[in-house]
């Protein structure tokens, strides 16, 4: 018996040892988030597979397009900022992200050697608590200074490990100038200009667009002084008309912004069309100078901002708007006195969004929802990160776009906050972790929970009772966690914090739906990728693109752990009962707690 026990040891000291030397002899071909010696497509060498996408855009790439796009010296990234603010009744809280996606793209393709990163949604807006600038109007998610600084240093950092020679900001709002800015001269300085990196602040030059657009008709005629004009109407209105509410307003005879009309689809998509392309080539000017002075160009003269509407003597008002002494009812993004569209009170003039994203609504159906008793906010995070040949490195924001809005209609009190993309994926330099993989963006620890907690603190200031944390990758969990028992200790029950673990690992007990479909079954073959048959399908659902599904299907490689998705009808199918299935066990777990 002792002998036994003693080789026993001896046998499992043999086996740690093994895998302590298996783990110090890693393969430093090892990449896409898998072991090279498992599957060819996990090896740093191995070609793609499939077709160069045409996207601009990194988080709609595998790593081994981003490594193949770095190859082919697309060695520019441009990091573009917007923000969740209040824009008038028309337009919605997340009016500078819908301009971002047009405009990112535009200026990425013209260049030819460029990426765009994920938009990155929150920046600062104001004080949180108390409550200034934009914070005082419902729907408006604000970051520190020194919270927005830092995920900006971090992405640049991550994006100079993966070998990008131009890493540019461009900010479409006011309040982000200043930290790009601020980050970049940093950067300049620590790097020596190698590689460049610069904030744009021509992007940002709303005065040149809307006198270029007045030399081609499109003049305000009068000033309706919210917090809009028809150059930003027309920008957002290319990405989705539903973003400045064009059905609704044509409907209501409402489709006007500073006299303009809007209500021509043709004609508005035209305007919306020049609008893009002067911006584009206005911003490609400046990144041009940047590039050749090795980082950011000296500060411009004050520009007109955003919302100004016509110059002083030209139509309606003239001169400059008078600044009116503050009003408690001011909202919206402008002064009670001057549209009562822009007071507290003022009835919502269009019927209830049906959307559960807050960034699809307007402040004021936000307003309405928090009225109504939609008080739970869901913050769901994913990633940038490598996942075998077939599946783009946002799979966890895709697979999250379908599961918060199933959890949030399934609870039926409950709205989505924008995605964070950006989470922790291994330390940055020298990288770990998937950060050795191309296309990976990742966050510090304390970058990341101040993240969280800026978010926490804005939807709490608003009047949300349950701020919900749920993260579709295991290195989110420990912070959320943190995020959430800090919060719950400063609040004191005056709004709850909830870190659901669950969702991303189900209980012991949880049933399988692939497996209780007969789908899957023990001894199925494994890929050895950082891929899966159930995560595969719940990103289906979002977009089949995201999984290469057309691609994969003509070069017959539509399987992965022996589970065909050839079958679309099937494979969407499928793919609901999944993300229904995490949907009700996560909402079960949030009415459960919420009620303690």
């Amino acid at each position: 018996m002792k002998r036994a026990v003693v080789l026993g040891v001896m046998l499992l000291a043999a086996a740690q040892a093994a895998s302590a030397q298996q783990r110090r002899e890693a393969d430093p071909r090892d990449i896409g988030g898998g072991r090279c010696a498992e599957n060819v497509y996990n090896c740093r060498d191995t070609p793609s597979p499939l077709p160069a996408p045409s996207t601009v855009w990194m988080e709609e790439l595998t790593w081994n397009e981003v490594r193949d796009a770095l190859a082919a010296g697309k060695t520019t990234a441009i990091i573009a900022t917007g923000g969740i603010e209040p824009n008038g009744p028309w337009l919605v809280t997340g009016k500078h992200n819908y301009v971002n996606k047009a405009n990112c793209e535009a200026i990425a393709t013209k260049l030819g050697n460029a990426l765009c990163m994920p938009l990155l949604p929150y920046t600062p807006e104001g004080d949180i608590n108390p409550p200034t600038s934009h914070m005082r109007s419902p729907g408006t998610i604000s970051m520190r200074e020194e919270t927005f600084q830092a995920v900006l240093e971090d992405i640049a950092r991550s994006l100079k490990v993966h070998g990008f020679q131009n890493i540019l900001f461009i900010g479409d709002s006011g309040g982000n100038q200043g930290g790009q800015r601020a980050v970049a001269e940093k950067l300049t300085t620590e790097w020596r200009g190698n590689p460049v990196v610069a904030h744009i602040q021509e992007y940002y030059d709303y005065g040149a667009v809307g006198d270029y657009m007045e030399q081609h008709g499109l003049a305000s005629t009068v000033r309706d002084n919210m917090h809009d004009d028809p150059v930003i109407t027309h920008n957002m209105f290319i990405t989705d008309p539903s973003s400045v509410r064009w059905a609704e307003r044509v409907a209501a005879d409402k489709a006007t912004i500073n006299g303009v009309s809007i209500a021509d689809r043709v004609k508005a998509l035209e305007t919306a069309r020049q609008i893009v392309e002067f911006r584009a080539n206005h911003t490609i000017a400046a990144i041009e100078k940047a590039i050749a002075n090795r980082g950011t160009l000296a500060a411009a003269p004050r520009q007109r901002p955003q919302n100004a509407g016509p110059p002083q003597g030209q139509g309606g008002q003239g001169g400059p708007p008078q600044r009116p002494a503050p009003d408690p009812r001011d909202m919206g993004g402008g002064s009670c006195a001057q549209n009562a569209y822009n007071c507290a009170d003022t009835p919502n003039p269009l019927p209830t969004a049906s959307t559960v994203w807050i960034e699809e609504m307007t402040w004021m159906d936000v307003r309405d929802a928090l009225k109504a008793g939609k008080t739970t906010a869901i913050v769901a995070t994913g990633g940038m990160e490598p996942n075998g040949p077939w599946l783009v490195t946002g799979k966890h924001n895709y697979v999250l776009d379908a599961n918060c809005e199933a959890i949030a209609r399934n609870l039926g009190n409950a709205l989505c906050a924008p995605i964070v993309k950006w989470v922790p994926e291994g330390q940055i330099d020298p990288p770990t972790g998937h950060m050795r993989s191309p296309g990976t963006i990742s966050l510090r620890q304390e970058t990341f929970e101040a993240v969280l907690t800026d978010i926490a603190e804005s939807l709490k200031q608003h009047g949300f009772k349950n701020v919900v944390f749920i993260g579709d990758s295991g290195g989110n969990q420990g912070g959320q966690e943190n995020v959430a028992n800090a919060l719950a200790a400063k609040w004191g029950g005056q709004a709850r914090a909830l870190h659901i673990g669950e969702y991303y690992t189900a209980p012991p007990g949880t049933p399988n739906v692939l497996r209780e479909l007969g789908v899957t079954r023990e001894g199925m073959p494994s890929d050895g990728l950082h891929d899966s048959p159930g995560i595969t399908l719940n990103m289906m659902l979002s977009d089949i693109n995201s999984v290469r599904w057309p691609e994969r299907v003509e070069a017959d490689q539509a399987t992965i752990n022996g589970v065909s998705i050839a079958d679309l009808p099937t494979a969407l199918q499928w793919a609901r009962q999944i993300s229904e299935a995490r949907a009700a066990r996560t909402a079960d777990l949030i009415r459960q707690r919420a009620l303690r």
